[in-house]
């Protein structure tokens, strides 16, 4: 988990980012919008949904009209902003992420699937769960939990050795190879035992600084 903060922290794409680089079938940024997506609805949605198996069914079909919306341009860049084509046709600036655009379609889909049980206590936490002040609330703790965990990752990397940041940058964000980090230090690496030691050195040293820094803020990694 730990790892994956390091490599969220330094891959994150813009809302816009997505948009363009998605049209342009950029497989890289496909995988990464679909892992972000679904980490996002499942740290947001958990104690919504009643079933795990539907609550899977109804990411998917949110996620997909999402991407419809891309992938059909309804949802587009312009003048470097994201708009949404209305049904008259009219383009107009987005006033939500991609993201509470995700959640709203999957509201929508637990609505219709909460209809199709037609068991009233499912209405009840429906209505409950999408209480204004719920939601803000649930979104805003999420939200704050998330940006204090990159905010203590982004501290300890700027706190190791130059050398230890210059190499887990180097492999994690870059996706250099240990030959290809190897070349590009060949004056301060001699072996690729070496650099692989070094690296697992200088990750593990991240780790436990997280660790501690983690327990501090009673968070989990």
């Amino acid at each position: 988990m730990i790892k994956e903060l390091f490599i969220k922290k330094q891959r994150e794409y813009s809302d816009q980012e997505v948009v363009g680089l998605l049209q342009q079938r950029e497989r890289k940024v496909e995988e990464w919008f679909y892992k972000a997506a679904k980490r996002y609805f499942d740290e947001h949605f958990n104690e919504v949904f009643f079933d795990k198996d539907k609550k899977q069914e109804i990411f998917q079909s949110a996620f997909l009209k999402l991407w419809m919306e891309i992938d059909n341009r309804r949802i587009c860049i312009v003048e470097q902003k994201v708009c949404r084509r209305q049904q008259n046709g009219e383009v107009k600036p987005m006033t939500c992420s991609l993201t509470t655009f995700l959640m709203a379609f999957a509201r929508t889909e637990y609505r219709e699937l909460v209809r199709s049980t037609k068991e009233d206590y499912f209405e009840e936490l429906y209505d409950n769960a999408t209480d204004a002040d719920v939601l803000v609330t649930t979104f805003d703790k999420a939200e704050d939990a998330e940006e204090q965990k990159i905010r203590i990752v982004d501290d300890c990397i700027s706190q190791l050795a130059p050398r230890c940041a210059e190499i887990l940058t180097l492999f994690y964000y870059k996706g250099m190879s240990l030959d290809e980090i190897l070349m590009q230090r060949s004056d301060k690496n001699s072996s690729k035992n070496g650099l692989k030691t070094a690296k697992n050195k200088c990750m593990n040293t991240l780790r436990e600084r997280i660790t501690v820094e983690f327990e501090k803020y009673h968070l989990t990694a």
